[in-house]
C-alpha cells in the first residue's frame, strides 16, 4: 500500500473516530490508560516545575492536561482536527469546573507527527532555544504513524539538551504482532483439580503488515485507524540514528485483580505477558571538550 494513501486513510480514520473516542476516554481515561499508561508516565518522565510541554497525538488531552497539572505549559498537538476540538472542549470544562487552573495553559495547535513539512513548519516557529522542550510526550501514538524518521529528526531539535521525549505504545511481541492467545486446560495429577495454562502463540515479528485496529466504535460502517507494527530494532532505530539514546524502558501489565472469571480469553487474564511498552529517549551527554 502506497505510504501516503495509508497516512491518508489512517488521519481519516481518527478524524471519523473523534466522538466516539472521547467518549471511551472521558476525563480519566479507559483501565489501560489509568492502570497501565499513566504510572509509566508518572515514573519516567522529568517533571519540573514551569517546564515546557510537547503532547503529540494528543487524542482527547488526557495526558496534556495530566502535565499541565504537574506544572508545565502544554503544547498539545494532533493530526485530527475534530479530536483537538475535542480536546479542547473537555480541557475547557475542566478549566470552568475548577479540576484544573487556568494558569496551568495548555494551547492546542495541529499538527501531524507522520509528515515531514507538518514538522518543518512547527521547528521554524521553535527554532531558538527557549522555544526548546523539556518535556515531550507520545502516549500510544506510534503505531500509527508510517515512518518515525521525521519524528526522531524532529526530536534531535526540539528537545533541550537535558529535555526528555516519553512514549508508551502496545507491546510490540505481545500485540501489534496479531499474537495468538491460547488457553489449554489440563487436569494436575497431584491434586486431581482442573488447571489453566495461558499462553501466546506467534506466527509472525520480524515482518507484519499495517492492520486495522480493534473497533470501538459502536458504527461499524467507519473502518478503524491502522495500526503499524515494529519488531524493537526498527522502533529504536530512527532514534539512535540521530544519536538519541534510550535509557528508561518498562513493560506493564493488568495484576491478579483484573482477572475476569467469566471471560477466560479476555486479555487481562494473561498476567505474564505484559500489555504496554514505554521508553524514555534523550539527547545524548554533551561531548568533552578537550
Amino acid at each position: 500500500m502506497d505510504p501516503t494513501d495509508i497516512e491518508t486513510k489512517t488521519l481519516l480514520a481518527w478524524e471519523n473516530h473523534a466522538k466516539a473516542w472521547d467518549e471511551l476516554m472521558g476525563d480519566n481515561g479507559n483501565e489501560y490508560f489509568s492502570v497501565l499508561e499513566l504510572p509509566i508516565l508518572e515514573r519516567i518522565v522529568i517533571p519540573r516545575q514551569g517546564a515546557r510541554a510537547l503532547d503529540l497525538a494528543t487524542g482527547n488531552g488526557l495526558v496534556a492536561r495530566w502535565l499541565a497539572k504537574e506544572g508545565a505549559s502544554v503544547v498539545a498537538t494532533d493530526a485530527s482536527r475534530p479530536m483537538l476540538e475535542r480536546a479542547t472542549a473537555r480541557t475547557e470544562s475542566w478549566y470552568q469546573q475548577g479540576k484544573l487552573s487556568r494558569e496551568r495553559k495548555i494551547s492546542f495547535e495541529v499538527l501531524n507527527a507522520a509528515s515531514i513539512d507538518a514538522w518543518e513548519d512547527f521547528i521554524s516557529q521553535s527554532l531558538i532555544p527557549t522555544e526548546k522542550f523539556d518535556i515531550i510526550t507520545l502516549n500510544m501514538g506510534i503505531m500509527d504513524i508510517p515512518d518515525l524518521k521525521p519524528l526522531a529528526s524532529a526530536l534531535k531539535c526540539l528537545l533541550k539538551q537535558d529535555g526528555c521525549f516519553v512514549a508508551t505504545i502496545l507491546h510490540p511481541l505481545f500485540f501489534t504482532s496479531g499474537a495468538y492467545r491460547q488457553i489449554t486446560f489440563h487436569g494436575n495429577p497431584m491434586t486431581g483439580q482442573q488447571e489453566i495454562t495461558r499462553s501466546i502463540i506467534l506466527e509472525k515479528y520480524l515482518d507484519v503488515p499495517p492492520a486495522r485496529q480493534l473497533l470501538f466504535s459502536e458504527d461499524e460502517n467507519i473502518p478503524p485507524p491502522f495500526s503499524f507494527h515494529r519488531p524493537l530494532h526498527e522502533l529504536f532505530a530512527p532514534f539512535f540514528q540521530e544519536g538519541l539514546v534510550l535509557d528508561a524502558l518498562e513493560e506493564t501489565n493488568f495484576d491478579e485483580s483484573f482477572v475476569d472469571y467469566e471471560r477466560e480469553r479476555s486479555s487481562k487474564n494473561f498476567l505474564q505477558f505484559p500489555k504496554i511498552l514505554g521508553f524514555r529517549i534523550r539527547r545524548a551527554s554533551l561531548p568533552l571538550v578537550d
